[in-house]
């Protein structure tokens, strides 16, 4: 999409070797043009064997959600084999815990212990999630629960547990959202999952600050992404080029859509050693849209 101010991924090149001899996790890492996807990539690229984990399957009763395929993950993990760095496909899906303790105990064998986990999987979306709450049905409701924060607590729990038994420190960060801090009319489940997200991190890292684990979040503003707007649909929504230029002049102060790239380098900067006394946090990455 074009946008007013467009950010482009020269503007936060990667730090090298930032995190070589780690292994990383990141969930939702498949999705093209994702978060989860640029930080897989961004990880590899400064230093880090890369566990990639998604559902890679699409949602039989939600099929206008979009998701990621098993060819976007394979193609992922050949993109970092290709950088000289580990790397390793996981098909789970995070709100179901054996198949994500299963996935944790793949990417220990086949890398080692994971000490660095980006948490990034979630999301809402046509029979997703979206619509008003009065009339959202309750499995809905639930779901999106389940994948945003269930599954993000299952994730950390199972990566944590292996720290701590290793004796090791580690940094995890979590994908929250504005909707965690501001609400949106329609996106009613989502803003309650992501808020939770919020006090899950800050409560994680109470507990396993002791044990030289940091958690912390990020929260980003409006992200050109296949989730947000897959083929232009956000564009659309807006009402095409005028409707989205009024709508970055009246919401975004730095006047421009965020892209993944940018996010990936917030998160990244939460999990390597440049944040060490940063946890707890949950830091605005959105342009400017949200300052509480």
């Amino acid at each position: 999409m074009s946008d007013p101010g467009s950010s482009t991924s020269e503007c936060h090149p990667p730090v090298e070797g930032r995190f070589e001899g780690k292994v990383a996790l990141v969930t939702g890492a498949a999705r093209p043009r994702g978060i989860g996807r640029a930080t897989a990539v961004r990880l590899a690229r400064e230093g880090a064997d890369v566990a990639c984990l998604d559902i890679a399957r699409p949602y039989p009763d939600a099929p206008a959600h979009g998701t990621a395929s098993t060819d976007d993950l394979d193609s992922l993990v050949s993109e970092i084999e290709a950088m000289g760095r580990g790397a390793v496909a996981l098909h789970a899906d995070i709100s179901d815990a054996e198949a994500v303790e299963a996935a944790v105990a793949t990417a220990t064998e086949t890398l080692g212990t994971v000490t660095v986990v980006a948490n990034v999987a979630g999301g809402s979306g046509p029979g997703f999630g979206f619509g008003p709450l009065v009339d959202l049905p309750e499995h809905e409701f639930k779901r999106v629960l389940d994948v945003n924060v269930v599954g993000t607590w299952l994730v950390s729990r199972a990566c944590a547990a292996r720290m701590i038994a290793a004796r090791v420190g580690g940094r995890m960060c979590n994908v929250s959202s504005q909707a965690g801090k501001r609400a949106f009319p329609m996106l009613g489940a989502y803003c309650t999952a992501k808020a939770a997200i919020i006090l899950l991190t800050q409560s994680m890292a109470l507990e396993l600050g002791p044990s030289g684990i940091s958690v912390n979040a990020v929260c980003p503003g409006t992200v050109d992404t296949d989730l947000v707007n897959p083929n232009g649909l956000f564009k659309m929504l807006m009402g095409g080029d005028e409707g989205l230029a009024a709508f970055i002049n009246r919401e975004i102060p730095l006047g421009r859509l965020q892209d993944a790239d940018e996010i990936a380098a917030a998160l990244c900067w939460l999990l390597s050693d440049d944040s060490a006394g940063v946890t707890g946090e949950a830091l605005n990455v959105s342009a400017g849209q949200t300052t509480v």
